[in-house]
């Protein structure tokens, strides 16, 4: 018995060590096969160009500093001034003057002492049917929108401009002024114009491939940098250097990247460029003053799983030292990777933003709905 017994423990035993030595061997075999440096998303180690194409970018998320309890979004309730209705608004400006103008899928509204003002195609005061950009020269406004560009004359007409056959495009998505030049941002390339002159074309020929579509739907101009955004990403060029010459161009194709189309607005805090997309808030984290000598087109996410109320992201604006932005599911704040959605404890706040802009304390809100106004000195 004592032989059958131990017979029987042996082979038992002679099981476990097998097994033991197979999963040594396994884990062994496994260990080794793991690469000796990091691959990114190209499949170039450690960062090194393969097949003369740059790195791509890499996209992280954003620290999660939100609770992940069921209610992730930490919320602030604020005054909300009354709505001054209008059509859809697709752009705000705030002049000199402290006048507040909006273009509109039904033309143009300003806001001058409370009172409401339109201007249509229908009542004879603006040239065309639509409205989609706005821009203020110092003496001028202008008015970009889908059929050709337009200014308000010295006698307060709103007429089509003859500089508007200078534009690559009659398709206007863009207008910004940055002290000196007017940049307009079309279906068929960029352009910019100095006061009292035509507008100059930018586009993938002329730039030999530096801007790499010419849908520009968004334009920014942070420090010495033109920033378009485009069907296929985003281009940036420093103005202090030849357009002509791609090499001066830095781009992030969103092939290549995590940028969903389009990007619907662009922000610069004084640092950093932030992009609004479909799919939240995106912050490019390499700092403008690095982007000639030191660009990692590396990309940090802020969507719903961060406390966004929705992915959908129309419009950015840098205001009080905060990121405000506008959503599919209201208004938001980030500041120092947190999110605060901004309700109302009086009035009632947009639903859909779609436009933000900003004038001291006050931030301009544009809806499907019309205009609406908070003081931000309330948020803190």
């Amino acid at each position: 018995m004592k032989n059958v017994f131990a017979a029987r423990n042996s082979g038992w035993l002679f099981w476990l060590v097998l097994i033991l030595v197979s999963i040594a061997f396994l884990v062994a075999n496994e260990s080794s096969n793991q690469p000796e440096s990091s691959i990114n998303q190209t499949g170039a180690a450690d960062g090194q160009i393969q097949d003369g194409a740059p790195p791509a970018p890499a996209i992280s998320e954003a620290p999660k500093l939100i609770s992940e309890n069921a209610e992730p979004t930490s919320s602030l309730a604020i005054p909300f001034s009354r709505l001054y209705k209008t059509a859809a608004v697709n752009d705000i400006l705030v002049d000199p003057r402290g006048f507040v103008w909006a273009a509109t899928e039904q033309g143009l509204a300003s806001i001058r002492e409370d009172q409401l003002q339109t201007f249509s195609i229908e009542e004879g005061s603006f040239p065309f049917q639509q409205a989609e950009c706005l821009a203020y020269d110092g003496k001028d406004l202008w008015v970009g929108t889908l059929t050709g560009l337009c200014v308000q004359n010295d006698s307060g007409r709103f007429v089509r401009s003859e500089l508007s056959d200078s534009l690559p495009s009659q398709l206007v998505w863009s207008l910004i002024w940055d002290g000196t030049t007017i940049w307009a941002g079309t279906q068929n390339g960029a352009a910019f114009m100095k006061p009292g002159s035509g507008f100059q074309t930018i586009n993938e020929a002329n730039t030999n491939g530096g801007l790499r579509n010419n849908w520009c739907h968004n334009l920014a101009r942070p420090g010495t940098w033109f920033v378009a955004a485009h069907d296929r990403g985003l281009s940036i060029w420093n103005i202090n250097f030849p357009a002509s010459n791609p090499e001066l161009w830095k781009n992030i194709d969103h092939a290549r990247s995590v940028i969903s189309r389009p990007i619907t607005d662009i922000a610069f805090d004084g640092t950093r460029i932030w992009l609004a997309t479909g799919r939240g808030v995106l912050l490019l984290t390499t700092p403008v003053e690095k982007f000639f000598n030191d660009f990692t087109p590396n990309l940090v996410s802020y969507s719903r799983i961060h406390g966004l109320p929705a992915n959908r992201v129309n419009a950015l604006i840098a205001h009080r030292n905060s990121i405000w932005a506008g959503t599919d599911g209201g208004l938001v704040r980030i500041r120092e990777d947190r999110i605060q959605l901004i309700t109302a404890s009086s009035g009632s706040a947009p639903e859909r933003v779609r436009k933000l802009a900003a004038s001291g304390d006050i931030l301009w809100i544009g809806s499907d709905r019309g205009l609406q106004f908070i003081n931000t000195a309330m948020v803190d």
